[in-house]
């Protein structure tokens, strides 16, 4: 075979999947309509529904629930582009916020920072309302308008920290000196936009 040649790939080996395992496969290709293998995990995603399901008709309603799946990922990463734009060019957002009591309300925030705590992210943020640097849980946000207001940069003093899980929003901070008996688990580092 000479260098110019090109050879087809042999076909892997079959793979015994739970059907709990295909349709976690289902999901996260759901989620990835979008890359540079876009087109096969579609192909991939149609042979796993056709294993799943060799009837038509119900294939054609796990198909639509992908859909389905699909399309609130997009929502949740055109919020996260908003959030994140929001925080990269300083801008005041509105957020609809709903809490862990399923309290929903509307708040405007000067974006700080974005934070991993566990399975979840938080949009840190000076809260207009609350007069106070919050945690917002960002699964719990359902909107977000970015405005032409800068954002005010703000100090952030004990906010090495997160707050409890099962906190709706997070907790306050303390006012005073703060003493830290550990690391703290989050260090902000000199940088960004000036």
């Amino acid at each position: 075979m000479t260098s110019t040649e090109h050879r087809t790939p042999a076909p892997l080996p079959p793979v015994d999947l739970t059907p709990e395992e295909a349709a976690a496969i289902v999901a996260a290709l759901s989620g990835r309509s979008e890359g540079p293998f876009a087109d096969a995990g579609q192909t991939a995603m149609e042979k796993v529904l056709t294993a799943l399901e060799p009837d038509a008709s119900r294939r054609a309603r796990m198909l639509a629930s992908h859909r389905w799946l699909a399309a609130q990922a997009a929502r949740e990463a055109d919020l996260r582009r908003r959030v994140e734009g929001g925080l990269a060019e300083r801008r005041v957002l509105v957020i609809d916020y709903c809490d862990r009591q399923q309290r929903c309300s509307e708040r405007t925030v000067e974006p700080q920072l974005l934070a991993r705590q566990g399975a979840h992210w938080f949009l840190v943020a000076w809260c207009r309302e609350r007069q106070e640097l919050r945690w917002f849980r960002e699964d719990r946000i359902s909107d977000v308008q970015v405005t032409d207001e800068v954002a005010q940069r703000r100090e952030l003093p004990g906010i090495g920290t997160p707050p409890a899980t099962n906190h709706p929003a997070g907790r306050k901070l303390p006012r005073g000196p703060v003493a830290q008996p550990e690391a703290p688990r989050l260090r902000l580092l000199p940088g960004g936009l000036a």
